[in-house]
């Protein structure tokens, strides 16, 4: 039986001090005798430094915009109602699961900032419950289980 490795990753954000600093390693060592390839490595170098220094895209902001937006619509509209079917099958809630995974760090920031009826998008979104059957009903508890998911999956900070 032959195991695979897995297939090799693009840089991300996260791996840009990792990047820079190995690229500026480089070029110290080329430095003494700066050939083509070190000329052309430090513009390459250059790019990816300007690159990662600008927001890595507005869409990201336009996100966070719309997530703001349709979870005040969301409560605004929901506030005196007692039914979780009824508050979880408002139209803003359900663009707000539409959003997709992308939703899922937005979120768990405004659970953790504002509470909130955000578990069904939670489990909607991800395809897992982390709460244990005897904490179900407990938000507080609820709360912390989905904090805590979040954390582990690197969505949100400790």
């Amino acid at each position: 039986m032959t195991t695979s490795s897995p297939a090799p990753r693009a840089p991300t954000i996260r791996d840009t001090p990792t990047l820079v600093l190995s690229a500026n390693l480089l070029l110290a060592v080329t430095a003494m005798g700066a050939s083509a390839q070190s000329v052309q490595l430090q513009r390459q170098l250059d790019d990816l430094t300007d690159y990662y220094a600008l927001p890595a895209s507005n869409r990201r902001d336009h996100r966070r915009d719309r997530f703001r937006s349709l979870a005040q619509q969301w409560r605004a509209e929901t506030q005196w109602l007692s039914s979780t079917t009824a508050i979880a099958m408002n139209p803003a809630y359900q663009a707000i699961i539409g959003m997709g995974a992308e939703a899922l760090p937005l979120i768990l920031e405004d659970l953790r900032q504002n509470s909130g009826h955000w578990y069904w998008a939670l489990k909607a979104i991800s395809n897992e419950d982390p709460v244990v059957p005897r904490d179900r009903g407990s938000v507080k508890k609820m709360k912390s289980a989905w904090l805590r998911w979040g954390e582990t999956k690197g969505l949100v900070r400790a």
